[in-house]
């Protein structure tokens, strides 16, 4: 099966591009103000035919494939540092460019049409379906731009790009359906990849600790020092008479990145440690919580945690995503054979070698 990003890579490659159905109902361009490839273009494809595909008896030509290419970068030029990739890009840029085409032609025969109503009712679905983190974090940011998520909704379902890219989806939905996957099969799956599944043990030599921080530069004043070591000093008291609290307090109080895992640093070797914390850790017997730690960065409160061991996700606790994925990786051969029979039945040649199916 080929790799999803493969294929949607291929997909998006037509999207963003426009069609040639599209290109060749606009007005000629005036010379001057056409796009001015010659200047690349020699060294652009340069081993590929002049006709790269064709659809029944229509031809496809490298300069159209580079005209719309072109008309996609800025000042219509395409940037050095991307002419370099072309050559390996050009089977998925034309794939893609003709299996957009091809989607659009079935969309419009199937009577799929794009529509403001149709965008805002998919728009409103996938909202209702999204889960409860998504919605808050995207609620918060549109709070930022002083937006509702029902005027969120109406701008994008007025967006003729979105319409026509969900009168898409909806077409290609109903194409590809709605796969079920057993707990079975994703039973299977698990079995076979356990691999993939295993974290394995801590080396020898390593250390696992969890600190909390209150930062002081050396370069502070002797107040904002002062503030940060009672800080330090009252996170500690609190330790004292309740060992249990150390990730809640980490959570709360740390200034160090880790706090998002309650304090945890996870597994490191000696030298990656700043020498006064590296002592103070193999001061520590496992479980044990240090007195307050000054180092460059500030002060600190550490605990010596145990090393880990390998460690197997369960199956339990992997079930929903792996449903999901193979969910996924149906729909994605669904996808691709549906196109292939398309590509079929359209009478699609290729003249220029395809990616391999894997």
């Amino acid at each position: 099966m080929r790799n999803a990003k493969t294929v949607m890579s291929l997909l998006a490659a037509g999207t963003v591009m426009c069609s040639f159905a599209a290109e060749e109902a606009k007005p000629a361009a005036k010379p001057a103000e056409a796009p001015k490839p010659a200047a690349a273009e020699p060294e652009i494809w340069a081993k590929l035919p002049d006709v790269v595909a064709q659809v029944g008896d229509k031809k496809i030509t490298k300069q159209e494939v580079l005209k719309t290419l072109l008309a996609q970068m800025p000042d219509g030029k395409i940037p050095p540092m991307l002419i370099g990739q072309l050559d390996n890009a050009a089977p998925g840029i034309i794939k893609g460019i003709v299996d957009q085409q091809l989607l659009e032609a079935a969309a419009e025969k199937a009577g799929f049409k794009p529509s403001k109503e149709q965008a805002l009712k998919a728009l409103k679905a996938q909202w209702e379906k999204a889960g409860k983190e998504d919605r808050e974090r995207y609620s918060q940011m549109l709070q930022f731009q002083n937006k509702t998520i029902d005027q969120d909704h109406e701008e994008k379902a007025s967006n003729p790009q979105i319409q026509k890219q969900i009168a898409m989806d909806e077409f290609i939905k109903g194409k590809v359906g709605e796969p079920a996957v057993t707990e079975a099969e994703a039973r299977k799956y698990y079995d076979e990849h356990k691999k993939e599944f295993t974290t394995p043990a801590d080396q020898p030599g390593t250390f696992r600790a969890s600190h909390i921080l209150i930062m002081a530069d050396d370069k502070a004043d002797d107040a904002a020092k002062k503030v940060a070591l009672d800080q330090i000093n009252a996170i500690s008291a609190e330790l004292k008479k309740d060992p249990a609290k150390f990730e809640a307090l980490a959570r709360e109080k740390s200034s160090c990145p880790s706090k998002e895992n309650g304090g945890s640093l996870g597994a490191f070797s000696d030298k990656d440690m700043v020498p006064e914390f590296q002592k103070a850790l193999e001061g520590l017997k496992e479980g044990e919580i240090s007195a307050p730690v000054k180092t460059q960065f500030g002060y600190h409160i550490i605990r010596r945690d145990k090393l880990q061991g390998e460690k197997v996700e369960s199956f339990d606790r992997l079930k929903e995503p792996l449903t999901g994925y193979l969910k996924q990786q149906k729909q994605m051969q669904a996808f691709m054979d549906y196109m292939a029979q398309l590509e079929k039945d359209s009478g699609v040649k290729f003249f220029v070698a395809m990616p391999e199916l894997k």
